[in-house]
Formats: structure tokens, C-alpha cells, sequence
């Protein structure tokens, strides 16, 4: 029996440590009403999507290239009495199937390995009418003497974040020298981990339960559980945040 993803988080709403109060102050700074067009790029189960839709009445576009992912942000929007708001494509972020300036606000808050590189914020960019918005999220290193990394916090981002971590302010300079005007930068609370991680220890715990026999599965699982024993003894509290960034598009 072979686990992914979708098994990993089949508990969890968001996909990653952002929080419904974060997305509602993203919402309310950018001044969403039932006039503004919203894209929710990798939009997972379309966690992010529906709290916008269901708090501003804003039609939200979600992209989220994993079908089954697809599917279940597609279900919900049903069973919550959204589908009107809400809209899924499938398709992948670096080549986004909308026209130049199309949106007013765009997410992309749904994953946990930094993505802000350069070239995915130009294609958010691309999408955006000039003086939009565009929200971003992603695990950067704390700041502070408590922060200093042990040698296991190390592995964390050789394993589980393999794309390069920086530190807020470093973030906030890049997204500056880009031309971006900075509205809003901060870190989710430990609360927001543990709202992330708990709905996965669960799934941890029953697919053990329910695969005791695969040897396979239960591979992946003992890699699953390796993450959340970083976060919570190796060091990972206190030297890894979760950054919401809110950019102004010139």
C-alpha cells in the first residue's frame, strides 16, 4: 500500500501553518467585497479559497495541479454552499492559463517549502491589475538568540524545505528591491503550527492502525512522523516561522 499526500492531510483544511484569522486580515487590507476576482494558486483542498469566499463573498479561482486535491477543494465547495464563488482549474503555478492582469489579489499560502522565488511571484505578478495584491507564505528562519539552530533543526531544510530558507528580513529586502511595497509581514503564532500538525499526527496514527501490514506504507509514515518530531523536539519551535508576506503591486 502506497501513502501520498492526500492521505497525509486528508484531516487537515489548510495545507499549510497559515490561519483563518491571517487569511481574513489579508482579505480585509486588500478591501475584498463580492466585486473582486481572487486566484488561490496551489490551492490544495481549497482551504484558502473558501474562507475568502465565505467571508468577503469575493469570486475566488483556485489552481491545484493533483487531481485529487481537485476533486476534494471541489467537494467542499458544494457542501459548503460555495461552488458559485468558488472555481477550480487544474493546472500547475509556473504557467498560470489567465490573462495579463486579470486579478485583483493573488494567493499563493498553501505550502510549506519556500516558494517565493523570483520567477513564481512574476507570473502572480503577470495576473494582477497594476496596484493588486499578492499574498505569499512560507517557512523562514526565526530571529533571535533563541533561533540559533541545533544540528537536527539542519536537517530540516535538506529534507522537508529543499528550496532555500532565508530570514524575514531578508524576505521583505528581496520583495523591496523588486518593486514590491511591503503591507504586511508577519508570523503565524505556534498555535497555527500545532492547528497544522495535530490533524496529521492523527492521519499518522491511523493508517498505522489501518496498513499494519505494509511495510511500505509504514515507511512512509515513520518519514511523516520524522518531520513532526523536528518541528516539536529538534529544535524546529523555536527556529522555524511561518511568514505571511501581503506585496503592492506597482
Amino acid at each position: 500500500m502506497t501513502l501520498d499526500t492526500f492521505d497525509r492531510y486528508k484531516n487537515n483544511l489548510y495545507l499549510s501553518p497559515i490561519s483563518t484569522g491571517t487569511l481574513e486580515k489579508i482579505g480585509g487590507l486588500c478591501g475584498l467585497s463580492d466585486s473582486s476576482t481572487v486566484v488561490d494558486v496551489i490551492c490544495g483542498k481549497g482551504g484558502a479559497a473558501l474562507t475568502l469566499a465565505e467571508k468577503f463573498r469575493c469570486i475566488v479561482t483556485g489552481v491545484e495541479a493533483r487531481a485529487d486535491f481537485a476533486e476534494e477543494a471541489r467537494r467542499r465547495a458544494v457542501f459548503k454552499d460555495l461552488d458559485h464563488f468558488v472555481n477550480i482549474v487544474d493546472a500547475g503555478p509556473d504557467h498560470l492559463p489567465f490573462d495579463d492582469f486579470y486579478f485583483d489579489l493573488a494567493l499563493m499560502v498553501g505550502q510549506t517549502a519556500p516558494c517565493a522565488s523570483r520567477e513564481s511571484v512574476a507570473e502572480l505578478r503577470r495576473i494582477v491589475r497594476p496596484g493588486g495584491w499578492i499574498a505569499l507564505s512560507e517557512v523562514v528562519w526565526k530571529s533571535g538568540p533563541q533561533a540559533a539552530p541545533g544540528p537536527a533543526i539542519n536537517e530540516w531544510p535538506r529534507e522537508f524545505a529543499p528550496n532555500r530558507m532565508a530570514g524575514m528580513e531578508e524576505r521583505i529586502t528581496e520583495f523591496r528591491e523588486t518593486g514590491y511595497a511591503v503591507e504586511l509581514a508577519e508570523l503565524e503564532s505556534d498555535t497555527s503550527w500545532e492547528h497544522y500538525y495535530v490533524p496529521q499526527a492523527k492521519a499518522i496514527l491511523e493508517n498505522r492502525r489501518e496498513y499494519n501490514g505494509s511495510s511500505e506504507a509504514q515507511s512512509t509514515l515513520d518519514l511523516w512522523q520524522k518531520e513532526l518530531h523536528f518541528y516539536h523536539t529538534g529544535g524546529g519551535k523555536d527556529s522555524l516561522g511561518y511568514a505571511c508576506f501581503l506585496l503592492r503591486c506597482p
